[in-house]
């Protein structure tokens, strides 16, 4: 049994590597699209990406359950965040523009990846560092792509909705448009270990040792929930609360 796993561990990592590495230089040439046309690099992204995810997926054993639609860009989107696994699930999903922590974009090939797809990073110590984020969401919106960041701020170390921050909801209140929400969550089959224990990515376990525990299931589902109608709110506070309520009617526990 432990021999098994440990070939689909090694057959998962492999795989994952050269499906990212065959597509992330086809990336780095649609870049030049930009400068002559930000409509057609904005398709062409979406399109790559979520080819990429539709693949890491199959890679992983990941089974997506989507309830609700996805917004078309341009679009502001917030969600729970419980594992480095979301960002595939919402890259098949959504095809966003992530906001980030300002140290992913320092994790060797990770970082790399990330700023070639416009992640937009954050550093979360600086209060400062919000005015500046969130007129880089504001020129990405105006570009038409979709933007996503997760509104807790943190991975849920208990598996667990947590309410909404409202600081980089400025943007939606400033130009007064709706935004988006989905709930996400995830089940391992019978058998496996649950999901609280391998996808969770909980204090204590390393980037590589969460992305390992999720290579080492047979297979898991991912589960989306995007609600019907985006919300809107004359204040941030106000708008944090309401989608964060909605999130959570929205959110089926964790298995």
């Amino acid at each position: 049994m432990e021999l098994l796993i440990t070939l689909r561990l090694t057959m998962r990592v492999v795989a994952l590597a050269l499906w990212t590495l065959l597509l992330f230089p086809i990336r780095c040439l649609s870049l030049f699209i930009a400068p002559l046309s930000y409509r057609a690099e904005v398709w062409w992204r979406r399109v790559l990406m979520r080819f990429w995810a539709i693949g890491a997926c199959a890679i992983v054993g990941m089974r997506v359950r989507q309830t609700g639609t996805a917004p078309k860009p341009p679009y502001y989107l917030v969600t729970n965040h419980l594992s480095l696994v979301d960002v595939v699930l919402l890259a098949r999903t959504a095809a966003c523009v992530f906001v980030s922590r300002a140290d992913v974009q320092d994790v060797g090939v990770l970082g790399l990846l990330a700023k070639g797809m416009n992640t937009i990073f954050i550093d979360r110590a600086k209060v400062r560092d919000t005015q500046r984020v969130n007129e880089i969401i504001h020129a990405t919106l105006d570009k038409g792509y979709g933007v996503h960041f997760f509104a807790e701020s943190r991975i849920s170390q208990d598996a667990q909705v947590h309410p909404f921050k409202p600081p980089l909801l400025e943007p939606a209140v400033k130009r007064g448009i709706p935004v988006h929400y989905a709930a996400i969550s995830y089940r391992t089959p019978t058998g496996a270990p649950s999901a609280k224990d391998t996808i969770v990515w909980v204090d204590g376990v390393s980037m590589a040792g969460c992305i390992l525990n999720v290579l080492r299931l047979p297979s898991f589902e991912a589960i989306i929930n995007f609600g019907d109608v985006p919300l809107t709110a004359p204040d941030r506070k106000e708008l944090a609360d309401k989608l964060y309520k909605a999130t959570l009617d929205r959110f089926t526990p964790v298995n």
